[in-house]
């Protein structure tokens, strides 16, 4: 078997890899959207290096969009196998596909009438309802736990990720030619300690493992002190009269945020009469499916709805039902906490949230997930002094707080220790899901503390490790046929000098605040993508 990276490495999104049986057949491990910078998400467009008339079957480790948004667009294109993902990962799909089918036609839309007006081509979206729903007609649900054999000689395993409702980590044993391998994907791992969900599962034993690296290169704050900074937040909009912005993921932060907001509520840690606006169709469909799952809840939280203190019940709480009714909050007096998505505000209703507020010292915004590079999310946390939104320069006087506590995904200690429960002569591990310098950081400890792994940084586009048979550098990866690059002697002698150029290539960027926005996104997605591309091969 060889295993081709099509997707998440160098960059968090567009999770997607490709395993190739030694006869032929060949199934997508997770096949997610790229989103960030405008570079980035052309790579959605293109679904040759895909091939979707050629594959047996998918394997969808969680529902978020990063890992399972490009599906339709391969069933478009001419998939037409199986789509196996666990029962709730499928009624969660069900939705979400709908949603971003109908982002793809309205931005389609919008994108048309203003190439017309150029005289140049209409846009299509990459798939429509359409393909939406005929993509659903492919899910297929597996139990957790139980190993299932998807093609002959291919089994999998499902273990619970902790990350959010049904996610989980896949483990495939293929036995091929009278020998077994197993693979492990670890898809994205939880923090312990969440809100809503158990702990991550204790892994079983693999050959190899593809494991995420979110946050290689940082720690969380602990649970209690995030609550106490968010609920702090809360209060002090309160007495300023301000509002409250929460660019929030429509699964698993929302109805975390929401059951942490009834809790403080009840308790009376926060304002009875302060207004909480939840402005997300697509996380109020996300809350109904979560209610219907409550067996995946952890203990406490189960208790606690079993005591009738659900979000609902809070008579404070308002749902908008469409997009005038949304529109309106802004026409609030006073305070109020508004949960909008889309979680990086590169979309959705919390941009209208943004564009009135921002420039009001009383507004807070509080991010409570992962900002992707070339998002107006990651450069409101970076400290951007104005961003662009809805093609107008909006100046940020609002205050910026960003509480990884939240987090769902599981931060350096956490990830070490998800690890050494798998650590063994003869492992090999490729690190993929992050940044590059959270990639880089975390490969860096990880090879200390386990020095009897062999870790390795896969390649955009190329085939990642299976066995640590020789000595290798990391990053190093097989081309088309199977070969080792030529010239790599010749590479690392020039390594040091392109690095040198990148870090001051990168220097000279930071001090570009006068270019417009759409212009430092797009300098900011090259610098990504040059810095993937050495440190993967770093040496």
């Amino acid at each position: 078997m060889k295993i081709k990276a099509l997707g998440a490495v160098g960059t968090v999104t567009g999770s997607c890899f490709r395993l190739e049986l030694d006869d032929g057949r060949q199934i997508l491990l997770d096949c997610g959207l790229f989103q960030g910078g405008r570079q980035t998400e052309l790579r959605n467009a293109d679904t040759r290096v895909y091939n979707p008339g050629g594959l047996a079957a998918m394997v969808i480790t969680h529902a978020h969009m990063d890992h399972s948004g490009l599906v339709p667009r391969l069933v478009k294109e001419g998939f037409s196998g199986p789509v196996f993902a666990t029962e709730a990962t499928c009624d969660l799909l069900k939705a979400l596909w709908l949603d971003a089918a109908n982002i793809q036609q309205q931005e389609a839309v919008w994108k048309s009438r203003k190439n017309r007006r150029q005289g140049k081509r209409e846009v299509e979206p990459l798939y429509d309802e359409d393909d939406a729903r005929l993509a659903m007609t492919k899910l297929t649900p597996l139990s957790m736990e139980d190993k299932h054999e998807i093609l002959p000689g291919l089994t999998l395993v499902y273990r619970p990720a902790g990350h959010i409702l049904g996610a989980a980590s896949a483990h495939f044993t293929v036995s091929e030619n009278g020998r077994s391998l197993t693979v492990a994907f670890s898809g994205d791992i939880g923090r312990t300690g969440q809100l809503l969900l158990p702990d991550p599962a204790i892994p079983p034993a693999a050959d190899v493992i593809f494991m995420e690296t979110t946050y290689g290169n940082r720690l969380h704050k602990e649970m209690g002190p995030s609550v106490d900074e968010f609920l702090a937040v809360v209060n002090q909009a309160y007495r300023e009269n301000g509002k409250v912005l929460i660019p929030a993921f429509a699964v698993e932060r929302t109805q975390e945020i929401m059951l942490l907001l009834a809790r403080a509520w009840r308790e009376g840690t926060i304002p009875k009469d302060i207004p909480i606006i939840l402005d997300s169709p697509l996380a109020l469909a996300a809350t109904r499916i979560y209610a219907r799952h409550t067996g995946l809840f952890d203990e406490e939280t189960r208790n606690f709805l079993e005591q009738g203190a659900s979000p609902a019940s809070m008579p404070n709480l308002r749902i908008t039902r469409d997009a005038q009714e949304s529109q309106r909050l802004n026409d609030i007096k006073g305070s109020a906490v508004i949960i909008a998505g889309s979680g990086m505000a590169n979309a959705g209703r919390i941009l209208h949230h943004l564009k009135h507020n921002l420039w009001r010292p009383n507004c807070h915004v509080i991010f409570v997930g992962f900002q992707a590079q070339g998002t107006t999310g990651r450069r409101l946390v970076e400290g951007a002094k104005a961003v662009k939104i809805f093609r107008e320069a909006v100046n940020v006087e609002a205050r910026i707080h960003t509480i990884g506590g939240f987090s769902g995904h599981a931060d350096q200690n956490e990830l070490i220790a998800w690890l050494s429960r798998q650590a063994r002569p003869g492992l090999t591990v490729n690190l993929v899901h992050g940044e590059p310098s959270s990639t880089r950081a975390f490969y860096e400890l990880a090879k200390t503390r386990f020095p009897e792994v062999f870790f390795n940084i896969p390649t955009w586009l190329r085939y990642a490790e299976l066995a640590a048979e020789r000595p290798a550098l990391a990053g190093e990866a097989l081309d088309e046929a199977g070969a080792w690059p030529e010239g790599e002697g010749q590479t690392r002698s020039i390594r040091p000098s392109l690095m040198a150029r990148l870090e001051r290539l990168k220097d000279q960027a930071a001090g570009l605040g006068e270019m417009p926005p759409e212009q430092l996104a797009l300098l900011e997605d090259y610098l990504a993508q040059a810095e993937s591309l050495m440190l993967a091969n770093a040496g």
